[in-house]
């Protein structure tokens, strides 16, 4: 039910995309188009040869694969806007803007990819279904984006349909000072991080709203004569005020699966009462309660702790891998960077009180790669103008850095949103806190690839890099 809602919902927000591509990049955003959907159907075409699953954490990683695959095409387009700016050829413009282009979007893959890795083999199952998807996404983003967005430029230009290069811009030229206002983004990321970390204090010593996944608690199972949908379930619990159960339907099988908190187990006889409703509300379905098991805690709090350790283990990786590519600090400003985005989001899902779920960390999983990503792309820029020009202070190549990939900054952030709104409005009930979540990651991620990783490289003492 939820992941035909996502998929669903998933169709629309590519959509969404793939219109918004073709009236910001006209001729380009074509182009930008059959590359993204050439991605989706090797993702797809790579899952059914590994006779692969698809889960909503497999959903989350298509979703974070479509973002990095319209970034990695953005990225190529205002490089060549770049070049076009300055007065060069249209042949010109594609050649320079996908050489420059090419190792920014090597390591932003990269980096994600290690994430990955990490968690496909220190992961558990949602954690390895999610690892599976991206890590495809990833592999057949790389080639869509550097080989056939290429081929279908140079065929276009062989055959002269594209004479210019016509982009929208959102700003012409940015000159903002953002690192004029560092102090205050950085107390404000302070208060918000320390939120975030009394909330996870919280999480992990049991006083949040937890799901069964992290409390244990049991599962009961059903089996009905005739077909029924979730939503006829779900309507029918609500009546009867039957509340924190997670349900799950098994296809073709006529069986329903319900999951009762801990918490919720002093309740008296909630077996008898979700039979009950059941049988009253859906009679003619004729529900026979066929098993009742214990979900053990111990057996969700090493989910969790498997989970936290691929974390750290896939941003460590990520710190390497900088400091081997940038220079250690750039390794340093990337996991602060993501630390601060994971540890806001916990803060306000928990001020909100959304229930903690293994979908829920998921997602987190999924906002630590956007947020890396993120964060690469501006460290690359960085780089490159530190090379270019040696008498400039850090602080002025950082903001130079920072307002020349303001644009795609902008254009990325809002493409992704377009995605997991439609997730958001359309996927139901299941997955609305998974794409608040999302939706939540991905707007403070954005701020922090501007005003905290970047920032974060002038604490360090200025040194060649």
């Amino acid at each position: 039910d939820s992941i035909n809602k996502g998929l669903t919902s998933g169709v629309f927000g590519t959509i969404m995309v793939i219109g918004f591509m073709l009236i910001y990049y006209r001729a380009s955003g074509v182009i930008a188009n059959s590359a993204l959907v050439l991605n989706i159907l090797f993702i797809f075409a790579g899952l059914a040869i590994l006779n692969a699953t698809l889960t909503m954490p497999g959903i989350a990683g298509i979703v974070l694969s479509i973002g990095m695959a319209v970034d990695s095409n953005i990225l190529i387009f205002e490089r060549m806007r770049e070049e076009s700016d300055i007065g060069k050829s249209v042949r010109s413009s594609i050649e320079t803007g996908f050489g420059k282009a090419f190792l920014t979007i090597v390591d932003s893959q990269v980096t994600t990819l290690i994430s990955a890795l990490a968690l496909f083999w220190f992961g558990t199952g949602p954690i390895k279904g999610f690892a599976i998807t991206l890590s495809l996404g990833i592999l057949c983003n790389l080639f869509t984006a550097l080989f056939c967005s290429r081929l279908l430029f140079d065929t276009l230009h062989v055959f002269k349909p594209l004479k210019q290069l016509k982009f929208l811009r959102f700003t012409k030229k940015p000159n903002y000072n953002f690192l004029g206002i560092k102090k205050t983004t950085f107390i404000i990321s302070g208060i918000t991080s320390a939120i975030g970390l009394f909330a996870l204090i919280q999480i992990t010593l049991g006083h949040a709203n937890l799901g069964v996944d992290f409390t244990g608690g049991s599962l009961l199972q059903y089996k009905a004569e005739t077909s029924f949908t979730m939503e006829e379930v779900r309507k029918a619990f609500s009546r009867n005020n039957v509340e924190g159960v997670d349900l799950q339907e098994v296809e073709n099988e006529s069986r329903l699966m319900v999951k009762v908190k801990k918490s919720e187990e002093v309740l008296s006889g909630i077996s008898e009462t979700i039979t009950s409703t059941l049988t009253k509300e859906l009679p003619e379905k004729k529900f026979v309660l066929e098993s009742q098991s214990e979900i053990g805690s111990s057996v969700s709090s090493a989910l969790r702790d498997k989970a936290f350790l691929a974390i750290l283990l896939s941003l460590g990786g990520i710190v390497v891998y900088l400091a081997i590519r940038f220079d250690f600090r750039f390794g340093v400003g990337a996991l602060i960077a993501t630390l601060h985005d994971i540890l806001c989001v916990i803060g306000i899902c928990w001020l909100v009180d959304i229930e903690f779920t293994l979908l829920i960390v998921t997602a987190l999983l999924t906002l630590a790669g956007y947020s890396v990503n993120d964060s690469v792309i501006v460290f690359d820029r960085i780089r490159e103008n530190l090379h270019k020009s040696e008498e400039r202070s850090i602080s002025d190549v950082i903001n130079l850095s920072v307002n020349q990939v303001l644009s795609r900054t902008i254009v990325t952030g809002l493409t992704t949103i377009l995605s997991i709104l439609a997730l958001y409005f359309l996927g139901g009930s299941i997955i609305h806190d998974f794409s608040f979540t999302l939706l939540i990651g991905i707007i403070i991620g954005t701020y922090s690839s501007v005003f905290v990783a970047s920032p974060i490289l002038t604490l360090f003492p200025e040194k060649k890099i």
